[in-house]
């Protein structure tokens, strides 16, 4: 290798994925800054805390009714890669 070889730092290397939680009911609330996990099992513990803010914050307006509801876990490039609901029904 010579001198003037440019090698990716490991920080690039390294660096973890992207992941957009969009909320889903009658519109959808894009979520255009991600965070970042490690992986999608961290991205699915993310948006079950999300649903339960969620609920805890707008039950008085929505009530029981969360059938409409869900979070989409999407990458970068806009792909759904999980949809995690907010209700079982």
């Amino acid at each position: 290798m010579g001198t003037n070889a440019r090698v990716k730092p490991l920080v690039c290397m390294l660096q973890m994925p992207r992941y957009f939680f969009n909320v889903m009911n009658d519109v959808k609330s894009m979520d255009f800054e991600g965070r970042e996990l490690p992986d999608l099992d961290a991205a699915r513990v993310e948006a079950l805390k999300d649903v339960e803010d969620i609920l805890r914050s707008h039950f008085a307006t929505v009530g029981n009714n969360w059938t409409k509801w869900s979070i989409e876990i999407c990458n970068r490039d806009g792909d759904v890669l999980l949809v995690v609901p907010f209700s079982k029904n």
